[in-house]
């Protein structure tokens, strides 16, 4: 098992310093896209503005290390 961290920007960015396990990056991947329809779903005020939403999961907390979805 892996740690995998989801960061969101959506008018705020959202850190992630703790981390989710999955056995595998594909995993990860299906999570991220999880995680994308969820927020899509509440509609962001940012989406309204005209600003766009980023999650991108890297392999490392707080945002950094390598990216590897976005």
């Amino acid at each position: 098992m892996s740690l995998f961290f989801f960061h969101v920007r959506d008018g705020s960015t959202t850190f992630d310093g703790d981390g989710v396990e999955f056995p595998d990056v594909e995993a990860a991947r299906r999570e991220a896209i999880v995680a994308c329809g969820e927020l899509l779903r509440e509609v962001p005020a940012a989406i309204w503005n005209g600003d766009s939403v980023r999650l991108w999961v890297t392999d490392r907390p707080d945002g950094q290390g390598d990216t590897l979805y976005s």
